[in-house]
């Protein structure tokens, strides 16, 4: 027995002696989750996640050639399969009147509310693997921030490093593509993003969803991050009158989801958020349409690295066609600082460079967790200038890996403009085989997981920093 199981059941004695329970009542339910326990052990009640074992079998699904049907099939057999696996827990609920929501994508329930009676009969019923409390993920939130001016008659130093506007002149400025992001909501009349919003006035279903209530009825956002990322990733007009060259893929779409609170993210958000990008429904979260599925998903947020309860969101977007792109942290210089989900095997991690072409101080290296490369790919992310939320003509300066992460989501929307058969393996081969290999010595070890900055790909770089004019190039 573990010294965390054993802790776990002396947790358990002391609030079944509080509820009247014998330890023999409850030990055969106990669950592995300190916060949780500590939550039920401190108030009495806690929401929580009800994690069954196993998952749907989508890999027919995924070899159907149609995108949209491929999204659908797959989205109707993770539905089914979570009615069947979870049939014996709900009937359990149902008949106590206990409140679940049904989470597909990961095959899970989360109970808003539950004493540990509850929690430790769930955890030895048939079919349940684990509980899991309502953790909160904290965004790779800017280490700098910076007001800027709001009329700048230029190219963004970062859209400019990686080659886009050079994209732009050869016609591929991400017309046709959607993107989206899980962030802190978007400000969506703001100068630089509005005409990009694939809603408009009174048409925000499928295209926006707050499962934290603060924007229920049109994109909001409370924080500023959430608005700055999404100007990174399709802010202004490019080749137009515009003045703010802001972003990478300027005639691309997008949609977003609230997932983060304010500075940090509920699980619950998170995971509601996920499903909203596999297949958007209206903003009540009902009637989900898996045709209006994004293209490519930014995710700047994440905590440390190797907590694999993210994965099966990762993977479920891989199913269905949609690129995830993960700041991969700012908990650096040192080595093994990758975040998850930044660090997990399918996505697609990026750290952050400066204009000298020097990996920031802030960014996290690997190796990874969940694969030893990692990051995947570098990209500008030290003094970002991009949109704000204080007003619809406001702009800032932030730096993260957060800031680095949309460069890398805008750089692959390009790439779809330009071939929108592209399959996401080789939308991650082309911009990570034609990366600038001639970056400077890094802050901190300038060697980690064994091998050299200057020895691509490695734990530092990854494979790069990114050049889309190159990518573009590489495809056939």
């Amino acid at each position: 027995m573990s010294r965390g199981s054993t802790n776990l059941i002396a947790s358990a004695a002391a609030v079944a002696i509080l509820l009247g329970l014998s330890v023999t009542d409850v030990a055969a339910g106990t669950f592995d989750d300190e916060l949780l326990q500590d939550q039920l052990s401190t108030h009495g009640s806690a929401g929580f996640f009800v994690k069954f074992d196993s998952e749907a079998d989508v890999e027919a699904a995924t070899q159907l050639s149609n995108r949209i049907d491929r999204a659908t099939a797959v989205y109707e057999l993770k539905v089914a399969h979570a009615a069947s696996s979870q049939q014996g827990v709900r009937a359990y609920l149902d008949d106590l009147g206990v409140a679940y929501e049904v989470l597909w994508i990961n095959n899970s329930l989360f109970i808003p509310s539950g004493d540990f009676e509850l929690a430790a009969t769930l955890a030895d019923m048939d079919g349940v693997a684990y509980l899991r409390a309502n953790h909160e993920v904290p965004l790779d939130l800017p280490v700098a921030r910076y007001g800027a001016p709001s009329d700048v008659d230029a190219v963004e130093w970062g859209v400019a490093k990686i080659n886009a506007d050079d994209v732009w002149g050869m016609g591929h400025t991400g017309e046709g593509v959607v993107v989206a992001n899980i962030d802190t909501g978007v400000r969506w009349t703001h100068e630089a993003l509005q005409s990009s919003y694939r809603g408009g006035p009174g048409d925000h279903d499928y295209n926006w969803y707050d499962p934290t209530g603060f924007f229920p009825d049109a994109p909001g956002d409370n924080d500023g991050h959430g608005t700055h990322t999404m100007g990174t990733m399709v802010g202004g007009d490019g080749l137009g009158p515009f003045s703010n060259d802001i972003g990478v893929a300027p005639d691309a779409m997008w949609i977003a989801a609230k997932g983060c609170e304010t500075n940090s993210c509920s699980d619950i958000a998170l995971i509601k958020s996920a499903q909203f990008i596999a297949c958007p429904h209206d903003r009540l979260g009902n009637n989900p349409d898996c045709s209006k599925i994004p293209d490519i998903v930014n995710n700047s947020w994440g905590g440390s690295g190797g907590n694999p309860w993210y994965e099966s969101y990762v993977r479920s977007w891989i199913q269905m066609g949609i690129l995830p792109v993960f700041s991969i942290g700012n908990a650096g210089s040192n080595c093994n600082t990758a975040g998850s989900p930044g660090d997990y095997r399918l996505s697609f991690g990026v750290g952050s460079t400066t204009s000298s072409d020097v990996l920031s101080s802030f960014s996290s290296k690997g190796p990874g967790v969940f694969r030893p490369l990692k990051p995947d790919i570098v990209a500008p992310g030290s003094s970002v200038r991009s949109s704000y939320r204080s007003s619809d003509t406001s702009y800032a300066i932030l730096s993260g890996t957060s800031m680095a992460a949309p460069h890398i989501a805008g750089a692959a929307a390009l790439l779809l403009s330009a071939d929108p058969s592209l399959r996401l393996i080789e939308i991650y081969r082309a911009l990570t085989r034609t990366t600038d290999q001639g970056l400077g010595n890094p802050p901190g070890p300038d060697e980690c997981g064994g091998r050299h900055y200057t020895q691509y790909p490695n734990a530092i770089y990854g494979f790069g920093q990114v050049d889309v004019l190159a990518a573009i190039n590489w495809l056939p």
